[in-house]
């Protein structure tokens, strides 16, 4: 693609490209003057292009775009991968929130359920403590009344008796009720 060629100062690089070396040997007179040859150091050959050049200039431009066209796609599809599999994460998140959710809604109606039957329990044991609380008012009013009436006439009659007959009154009422509970 590159040649080299042997370097020449810049006033004769033109005309060493335009000028051939002529076809034959060449001879040259020694000076006089000179003592020593001085060795002879290469000098770094430039650069000239060949080919066509302009074709693969442009091919190498279009290879650089290519190229960072490329980078920009494979970090494009970087971030999508990435969002993908946050989205997989996020809906799997959403899944596992929806299965708890479900198991709470299904343990709130068992517990609601619950809730309701001891509600209704509860209802029947009021209703039922109302009822035995009625009971044993009436179970003291008729008490009272037997003690305030009948009762206080029959003891009345039997302590009148037994004091005719020479023995001690019957103890109060209260008296034989204190030692039934006592025992």
């Amino acid at each position: 693609m590159y040649q080299q060629f042997p370097a020449a100062s810049s006033n004769d690089y033109g005309q060493m490209i335009m000028s051939a070396p002529a076809a034959g040997p060449s001879t040259v007179a020694p000076h006089a003057t000179t003592t020593a040859p001085q060795p002879v150091t290469p000098k770094p050959q430039p650069l000239v292009a060949t080919g066509n050049w302009t074709t693969e200039l442009v091919q190498l431009a279009k290879t650089a775009e290519l190229k960072k066209h490329s980078l920009t796609l494979q970090l494009h599809t970087a971030n999508i991968v990435a969002a993908h599999n946050t989205l997989e994460q996020k809906d799997k998140t959403i899944q596992d929130i929806k299965e708890q959710k479900n198991r709470l809604d299904s343990e709130r109606a068992r517990l609601l359920n619950a809730l309701a039957e001891i509600n209704a329990d509860r209802d029947k044991v009021d209703l039922l403590e109302a009822s035995i609380t009625r009971e044993c008012a009436d179970l003291r009013q008729q008490i009272q009344t037997l003690q305030e009436g009948e009762y206080a006439i029959a003891k009345t009659d039997v302590d009148r008796l037994r004091a005719e007959l020479g023995q001690p009154p019957l103890p109060p009422l209260q008296t034989k009720l204190d030692e039934k509970t006592s025992q």
